[in-house]
């Protein structure tokens, strides 16, 4: 399909290194060699047609032409490995990040790649601005696309007012909850899954230790990186077996040879 020089309504997730300027060019250049590796491994579960990535110096824009829904799981994955890596090595930086939906103009740059312009990437970068270090916000519009996709999807946000960028422009906020922000929110659905006639039932969690969960999604993460994590969070309320979990997260992975090299890790479980 010809995408070049039209305009699409697409997800546009902004990421920016806090204060990156003030390193050293040493120091710079360990932070933006930890950031690209961390997004490049995020981004390989994304269809490559479909993204079109943007280096900006001090971070990346990410314009996404598929589901919504998938930056988000992306995103997420990598709030959390910037809070672990943040935590544990010697680069110790953190990043702003935000999403937008909104429409942006696919064109040809100087260099025949493809580029994008418009309000949709202008928004994002103006959400990202709002966000604390490692703050995962999303806009109005993306919002009220992606809680209509899933009865859980509503669980993971939260409300964080207007805010004002220098234009004087306002933008309705909203915060993507960390796992121990959202535990009281979603603790019920957790143990229950609802199914059309209203019924409740409960979920045999117990099944999956926790020693089984963090070797599935260390077996996952080598195939489609940080989103592992949350990928495994949702499965293991679906699942009430290990098999079950395995078949769940082989559908997310997107090549057939990927799928049977995860799926081959269930025999080394015992």
């Amino acid at each position: 399909m010809q995408r070049n020089n039209r305009t699409w309504l697409c997800s546009v997730l902004f990421m920016d290194i806090v204060d990156y300027s003030t390193h050293s060019v040493d120091q710079q250049m360990m932070v933006k060699q930890s950031f690209s590796t961390l997004v490049s491994d995020a981004l390989r579960s994304l269809p490559n047609e479909d993204c079109i990535k943007l280096d900006t110096g001090d971070g990346l824009a990410l314009c996404y032409l598929g589901a919504p829904e998938d930056v988000l799981y992306v995103a997420v994955g990598l709030r959390d490995a910037f809070v672990d890596v943040n935590a544990i090595c010697d680069t110790c930086y953190t990043v702003r990040m935000g999403i937008n939906l909104g429409p942006v103009k696919i064109i040809e740059d100087i260099n025949g790649q493809r580029n994008t312009i418009g309000d949709g990437i202008n928004a994002a970068q103006r959400i990202m601005s709002f966000a604390r270090p490692n703050q995962l916000l999303v806009s109005r519009t993306y919002y009220d696309v992606v809680s209509c996709l899933s009865e859980d999807n509503p669980k993971m946000f939260a409300y964080i007012g207007v805010h004002n960028d220098k234009h004087v422009r306002q933008y309705d906020v909203y915060e993507v909850l960390a796992d121990q922000d959202s535990e009281q929110i979603d603790a019920k659905a957790r143990n229950e899954e609802f199914i059309g006639d209203g019924t409740v039932v409960p979920q045999d969690v117990d099944n999956l230790d926790e020693r089984i969960l963090h070797i599935v999604q260390d077996q996952l993460a080598l195939i489609i990186g940080p989103m592992a994590r949350i990928l495994v969070k949702r499965a293991m309320h679906k699942s009430s077996s290990v098999d079950q979990l395995y078949q769940l997260l082989a559908e997310e992975i997107p090549t057939e040879q990927e799928r049977e090299r995860f799926l081959s890790g269930k025999d080394r479980l015992h």
